[in-house]
This record gives C-alpha cells, structure tokens and sequence, in this order.
C-alpha cells in the first residue's frame, strides 16, 4: 500500500476494524513520512455473463430476474421475490461457472418456483420458454 502523502510503498497496520458491509477500514501508518491514513478493502466478486439464446453476451442484472418473478407471481401470495431472487443468485454462483447461459437460469428458477408455488412456476415457463417445443413442455410436466 503506498503512503497518500509521501508515496513510498511501506507501512504498516495500526488499526484494523470489521465494517457491516464485509468492508474493512485499515488505518495506516506510513514507515517513511510517519503520517497516518485510512484505507477500505471490501471483497471484490467477478460478475457473472449472461448468454441469451442469441449468443448475445451481458451482465447478471439481479433486476431483471426479480421483475421477472414479480410478473410470474402476480397475485400469489407468501412469495418474497427479492429473497427468491437472492437464493437463485447464489444456486448460480454455485455453478462456479463465469458464463451462464439464460437456458440454466431458467431451469433453476423454475425448480426454485416450483417448491414455492406451482403456478407462478407455470406462469414463468410459458414466459421464457417455447412452449409449441413439445420436449420442453414434457420436461415441465415431468418436473
């Protein structure tokens, strides 16, 4: 870590605390100049790409998949959809793959629904799947 006043790239830890947002403030003392400064480490993630069916490439947007939810959960009722949508999250980083295509997301978020509520799963199949294939219908009724 370099020193903000001096530039030299020696210092050390005088003070280290635990922050609610997984941050940690560091304060620093630098071995040159002897000034002090604060630093903020906070835990960096690689984002996770999405592949449509187009093999058009774009980030995860957690937005996107809670708006989604919202809409095949209409007027049901005991579904928190941003706590839904969290837990799909991280069943996808649990894939340990970068690069997701929409096809699995999909199918996760349907096996999600389909423990809450079997019509909202319905409802979000018909939306992101084609439902004139006859396998994916098959795969949905075999589910």
């Amino acid at each position: 870590m370099k020193c903000v006043f001096c530039g030299c790239s020696d210092s050390k830890v005088v003070d280290s605390r635990y922050l609610k947002d997984t941050a940690i403030r560091r304060r620093r003392e630098c071995i040159n100049c002897g000034k002090r400064f604060t630093t903020y480490e906070t835990v960096e993630t690689n984002p996770i790409i999405v592949t449509n069916v187009h093999n058009e490439r774009e980030p995860f947007k957690i937005e996107k998949l809670i708006e989604s939810l919202k809409y095949a959960s209409y007027c049901r009722d005991g579904i928190n959809v941003e706590k839904l949508a969290q837990n799909i999250e991280k069943s996808l980083l649990m894939l340990n793959s970068q690069e997701i295509s929409t096809k699995d997301i999909v199918r996760i978020t349907i096996d999600a629904l389909m423990e809450l509520d079997t019509i909202s799963a319905l409802v979000y199949f018909t939306q992101h799947t084609d439902c004139d294939n006859f396998n994916a219908v098959q795969m949905f009724m075999n589910r």
